[in-house]
């Protein structure tokens, strides 16, 4: 496949006389004030082709004492390696198009490749969440093998049961009896120990179509779906929830419980190089060419910070 040229063939109208307006489309979410991968991950700098990270956990509880210590062990936790990767997309102009542009379309090339790496990367924030159900991870390797939401989460710790609390993965779709459900099971999540971690779920993610149903929940004081108007006790623990439309492309009833402050820990965004703009003309075919290239990534180190629902 050949090399594609924004050409004045493809683009005669903008060498038209008369023309009131030529408008350019950029989508909506690329002028929130803050974005997804801000919002879902905490952004790390590195200068490493991969950063692994893992855990330990804690002592046991301490026995009685009857004449001779007795010496306890501390679990290891599971490695987990974010390796980043990078990303390239160059535009090329033939120069008469550009001389004979009389609109500012196509003037601004820096300006749409950075639109262009925003978008890919709202896309690919949401999409970390979205699959979270998935072993196919974009940029992780897991020692433990399985997903961040999973069933089947284990630990190093021996003698400890895995057969509850450590599971944060459902299919029920939202409402409050399921808020409170998932609340109560976050809760009970357990540690490499075995241990209660008292996990506090106080916010919610998903598609925009649950937004109405989140702020339903998080805001009506007494009444919810019920005539009788029951107080809703969900109303008074300051939930916080973030939607996104990409969350929509994979589904429009799957969401998740979090903790943002364990979210916020566990999450993390590696920028390596964040976006690197050039521009050139080329020697013999007068050419104008822009190019961006960025190098980044994101995992997730522990899986207690969130509960998801894959509601078909």
């Amino acid at each position: 496949m050949g090399q594609l040229t924004l050409d004045q063939a493809k683009f005669q109208a903008l060498v038209k006389v008369g023309l009131r307006k030529v408008d350019t489309e950029v989508s909506a979410e690329l002028h929130k004030t803050k974005p997804m991968k801000d919002i879902l991950y905490t952004s790390k700098t590195s200068d490493r082709a991969y950063d692994d990270y893992s855990a330990i956990g804690g002592a046991g509880d301490v026995p009685a004492f009857n004449g001779v210590l007795t010496y306890g062990d501390i679990p290891m936790g599971y490695n987990v390696r974010i390796e980043p990767s990078e990303f390239a997309l160059g535009l090329e102009m033939e120069r008469k198009l550009w001389e004979n542009n009389l609109y500012p379309v196509l003037k601004d090339m820096a300006g749409e490749l950075r639109n262009s790496l925003h978008r890919t990367k709202e896309k690919r924030a949401v999409r970390g969440y979205a699959n979270i159900a998935s072993t196919s991870f974009d940029f992780m390797q897991s020692e433990e093998g399985v997903a961040i939401a999973s069933t089947a989460h284990t630990t190093k710790a021996s003698n400890v049961s895995t057969t509850s609390g450590f599971s944060n993965l459902g299919s029920t779709a939202f409402s409050p009896t399921a808020v409170e459900a998932t609340r109560i099971l976050m809760g009970g999540f357990k540690n490499l120990d075995g241990e209660y971690m008292s996990v506090k779920g106080d916010g919610f993610i998903g598609p925009t179509t649950l937004e109405q149903k989140f702020e339903e929940v998080c805001t009506t004081p007494k009444g919810l779906y019920s005539a009788e108007g029951t107080v809703n006790v969900q109303a008074n623990k300051n939930w916080k929830y973030e939607t996104s439309i990409y969350f929509n492309d994979y589904s429009t009833k799957s969401w998740g419980m979090v903790n943002w402050a364990m979210l916020k820990k566990y999450a993390l965004w590696i920028d390596r190089v964040d976006a690197d703009l050039n521009s050139t003309v080329d020697f013999e075919t007068y050419k104008i060419k822009h190019s961006i290239y960025s190098y980044w990534g994101y995992g997730f180190t522990a899986w207690p910070f969130i509960y998801w629902h894959s509601v078909s």
